[in-house]
């Protein structure tokens, strides 16, 4: 859970695996003066299905549009979702900003925040996969 601190949030920072990264003996935590901890709550909630969280419906449910025709009503309900998803008491309206393109068969899904890329998404129909980083 992050906590914010003057000038930021500071949060544990995750090994790609998932456990807890030690640096010199002791818990490793973000710098609160990046933007470290937002990204990686971004992305769990890019990962996340919508009652993946049980109580909580923050997840952005990308994985429930992979057998949706690419289209520019997908294009939207994409936007939708990650919009709903991140401003589900985490970020302002207004802070962030989605856009997505359609390139070689795969739909792709990028998030900015003040004009920094924070993460990535990738809906692959053909394949049924969808990876986000």
């Amino acid at each position: 859970m992050a906590t914010q601190f003057q000038g930021g949030f500071v949060d544990w920072s995750w090994m790609s695996d998932g456990d807890l990264l030690l640096s010199g003996g002791d818990f490793s935590t973000t710098d609160p003066t990046s933007l470290a901890s937002i990204q990686d709550m971004v992305r769990t909630r890019l990962k996340a299905t919508l009652t993946g969280w049980q109580l909580y419906t923050i997840g952005a449910d990308l994985q429930a549009r992979l057998g949706d025709t690419i289209s520019n009503e997908l294009n939207i309900t994409l936007r939708r979702q990650i919009n709903q998803s991140l401003t589900n008491q985490f970020l302002p309206r207004g802070s962030f900003s989605v856009q997505t393109i359609y390139d070689g068969g795969i739909l792709k899904i990028f998030v900015y925040i003040n004009q920094s890329l924070i993460a990535t998404a990738a809906l692959n129909p053909a394949t049924g996969t969808s990876t986000i980083s």
